[in-house]
């Protein structure tokens, strides 16, 4: 049983601990604490958390008693817990006591981003003097575990040193930088022990995770020859990157995966390079979702937008289809109804014994015709003529003229406008695909109506400018799952090769950001800097460079009169000629019979 490794309980008055530091009599061994009580008052006290000792599991009593001794001098303000990590507790304020390097090194080796907050501050004790080589390797150990704040005091020789990863011309080096020296009872300079290191970073590369991803992180040649990446989140990074002083060296997944998933461990693509700490944080059409929360830390959101869908317009008229269109199927069933009434009214007036008029016409379906379309025919008297003025009003003022009236919208049009496919349920009646990356996929596992319609794309590296061009001209049956940023982009650049869409209820909240590992201490100084950037505007004027809706906008329900072109009335001299070729063939007929 590790006696010395008891952890003290969290306590918040000033009675309480001074009851816990009755575990630690004042007449036993008391080392001199002056060396600790100083930082701690100066560097710990804000903002209020508490703060946790842990010492090597040696249990040296010492160390143990040096602790007791701080706890007890301070117990008007420290709240403090003492001893091994208690579950996954996230420490902002840490104090590490061991009697050597060794013992040092190895509880540092034990340490999660579980344990300590990388934003926060680290005070590490040892009581022996050694050399600087181990105390470098005690600095490089700090680096891994991303411990930027962090202070190593050496007791025996009364001396305080740190590290700083990005140096002027020694970038990531991680010398020990000599502090301070205990002199008198008291530490002679105390003002520099923890900087804010992460306010300039002198110029040091951040090696930086990306991929092409439309119209957020791309590549493009200079006239030189040189690979320049731009983008939408290319321009933040590299503002982010102004403002702290760092250059950027990009990074990007090798073979055709390009997000990836994130697992515990052996993550793939993207997320594995983070998680593994190849890059300090990766970006690139990278929205928010519980695998990668769980395993990787997500800076706040750059740009709020929709996971929506591409939709293909309706398909285009044919020129016979646009003869047809001006009337819909119950108004073309009303019109012959009405024409069938008619033609009954006439047979039974000029062709049948029921009724006697003046006049005879020889064949009842030239009577029909003449009374609807016009042409030479007898002397009409009073009861003809009111057949005659019923055929015109119907066929003439109603049918002819509204007909006219909506035919020549649909001619001038030469397709469909916009798009029906704006529900789920009508992309299923559709009988179209739901096409997506895998990582896409898991946020709409839950719902019932894609259920068996998702189709998975595999090869990751294909352009998808290419899949929205195939969609806009029906090649690919089925909708493509993405951001509606990428759609716009698409929208500026090959709107006048093929238009797509975008449904109005089939988008969801997607919030797009930068990924850094769990232990990164960049995602609160990075946070600040990109909430200024929204709060002036800038993520607005930004997306309006990469985005154009004239496309869009320019796609009228009431298009402007046009002089009509041979393919939008091409239809009409077709069905001219059919009418044509037949009157031909019963011309020919009819001289045949009477020979």
């Amino acid at each position: 049983m590790k006696i010395f490794s008891l952890v003290l309980a969290l306590t918040m008055l000033q009675s309480s601990t001074a009851g816990l530091l009755n575990l630690f009599p004042a007449n036993l061994y008391v080392t001199d604490v002056e060396y600790l009580s100083a930082p701690l008052n100066s560097f710990f006290r804000r903002p209020q958390s508490s703060v946790h000792f842990q010492i090597t599991e040696n249990n040296s009593s010492h160390l143990l008693h040096t602790v007791g001794e701080i706890l007890r001098s301070n117990n008007e303000w420290l709240v403090a817990t003492v001893g091994e990590r208690n579950g996954t507790a996230v420490s902002y304020y840490n104090v590490l006591l061991a009697d050597s390097y060794e013992l040092l090194e190895a509880l540092l080796q034990t340490l999660t981003h579980e344990h300590y907050d990388s934003s926060g501050r680290c005070l590490l004790v040892v009581t022996r003097s050694d050399d600087l080589k181990s105390i470098r390797t005690i600095m490089v150990t700090l680096w891994e575990l991303r411990m930027i704040n962090a202070v190593l005091i050496v007791q025996g020789s009364g001396e305080a040193y740190t590290y700083d990863p990005y140096t002027t011309g020694a970038c990531e080096v991680n010398e020990p930088i000599l502090l301070d020296h205990f002199h008198d009872g008291r530490w002679m300079n105390m003002s520099g022990w923890y900087p804010e290191r992460l306010r300039n970073f002198n110029g040091c590369p951040v090696k930086a995770g990306t991929f092409t991803a439309k119209p957020f992180s791309m590549v493009r040649k200079t006239a030189s020859d040189d690979l320049v990446r731009f983008g939408l989140e290319v321009t933040v990074v590299q503002n982010v990157a102004r403002h702290f002083n760092f250059s950027i060296e990009y990074r990007t997944p090798s073979g055709s995966v390009k997000w990836g998933l994130a697992r515990a461990t052996n993550s793939t693509g993207m997320m594995g390079m983070i998680q593994r700490g190849e890059v300090e944080f990766g970006f690139g059409c990278l929205g928010m979702n519980v695998f990668r929360n769980r395993y990787l830390k997500m800076g706040a959101p750059s740009f709020l937008t929709q996971l929506t869908m591409a939709v293909p317009p309706d398909k285009p008229y044919t020129s016979l289809e646009k003869l047809f269109q001006p009337f819909t199927l119950p108004a073309w069933l009303c019109i012959v109804l009405c024409y069938a009434i008619f033609a009954l009214l006439t047979v039974l007036i000029f062709d049948s014994k029921l009724v006697k008029p003046p006049e005879r016409f020889r064949n009842p379906g030239y009577n029909l015709w003449v009374q609807l379309m016009g042409g030479p025919t007898c002397m009409l008297r009073q009861n003809s003529t009111r057949m005659f003025i019923i055929g015109f009003v119907l066929n003439a003022l109603v049918v002819r003229t509204m007909y006219q009236a909506a035919l020549f919208e649909r001619l001038q049009a030469p397709t469909k406008l916009g798009t029906r496919l704006n529900t789920f349920q009508d992309i299923n009646d559709a009988k179209l695909f739901y096409y997506m990356y895998i990582t896409t996929s898991f946020y709409y596992l839950d719902n019932s109506l894609l259920k068996d319609r998702i189709r998975i794309l595999k090869d990751e590296n294909k352009d998808w400018d290419e899949l929205m061009l195939d969609i806009s001209q029906h090649k690919l049956p089925g909708v493509f799952v993405i951001p509606l940023d990428c759609i716009e982009y698409y929208v500026k650049n090959f709107g006048h090769r093929g238009l797509v869409f975008v449904g109005k209820h089939l988008g969801i909240n997607y919030n797009m950001g930068l990924y850094y590992t769990k232990r990164s201490p960049f995602a609160e100084p990075f946070n600040g800097i990109i909430g200024r950037f929204q709060a002036a505007g800038l993520m607005h004027s930004w997306k309006e460079q990469f985005r154009d809706n004239r496309y869009w906008t320019s796609v009228k329900s009431q298009p402007e009169p046009e002089s009509l072109r041979w393919r939008q009335v091409c239809g009409c001299f077709y069905l001219w000629a059919l009418l044509l070729a037949i009157s031909l063939v019963a011309l020919f007929g009819e001289i045949t019979m009477r020979q």
